[in-house]
């Protein structure tokens, strides 16, 4: 029965099929591509289960959104490490999820007029904090652009969070999980 399941599980893999993920709120579909059979089918699993290509889901990053063009989307990815409430926490990893579909629209539609959209992502964590510090690995991006996070509050309002840019990183404090947006200002 193992070997059935790996030799499907490669099959799918060699060809680059779309297979529809879990639903959160918009269509998903991953997309497994040859880099997918590391030799892990669980690795590809879970990437799937949260609607990522393998190399998102194991660099813990946001490469896609659904109704933004790729060449419209600032990559993104977490590694380890944070500052919850003014204490390191080295080990500590938040987790890199693409958005739900309406928050992606409701991103957009508050960017009109502050710049440009580049990014909507769902930042998770198990850890209780008031404030965490966390750093995004955004390659391109240069020390003094001119970018903000918005973190989406209760009542649809969308906050800006306290934003450093440096070379291809991004420090950001957030108040507590959930979606941001990521805005080019004019």
């Amino acid at each position: 029965m193992k070997k059935i399941m790996i030799l499907t599980l490669a099959g799918v893999m060699s060809f680059s099929t779309p297979v529809l993920a879990k639903e959160t709120g918009s269509p998903v579909a991953v997309y497994l591509e040859e880099s997918s059979d590391i030799g892990d089918p669980s690795a590809t699993a879970m990437a799937v289960e949260e609607g990522k290509t393998i190399g998102e889901y194991m660099n813990n990053a946001v490469l896609d959104i659904w109704d933004m063009t790729k060449d419209e989307v600032q990559p993104l990815a977490i590694g380890q490490g944070a500052v919850l409430d003014g204490m390191e926490s080295p080990g500590l990893t938040f987790n890199l999820l693409k958005p739900d579909l309406k928050r992606v629209y409701e991103a957009k539609a508050f960017s009109q007029g502050k710049g440009s959209l580049l990014s909507v992502v769902k930042v998770e964590t198990h850890a209780e904090f008031g404030t965490a510090r966390i750093r995004f690995y955004a390659p391109g991006i240069k020390a003094g652009q001119a970018v903000t996070f918005y973190q989406r509050a209760a009542g649809d309002n969308w906050l800006a969070c306290p934003t450093m840019v440096a070379d291809d990183n991004i420090t950001v404090d957030i108040t507590e999980n959930g979606h941001f947006a990521l805005i080019g200002v004019k």
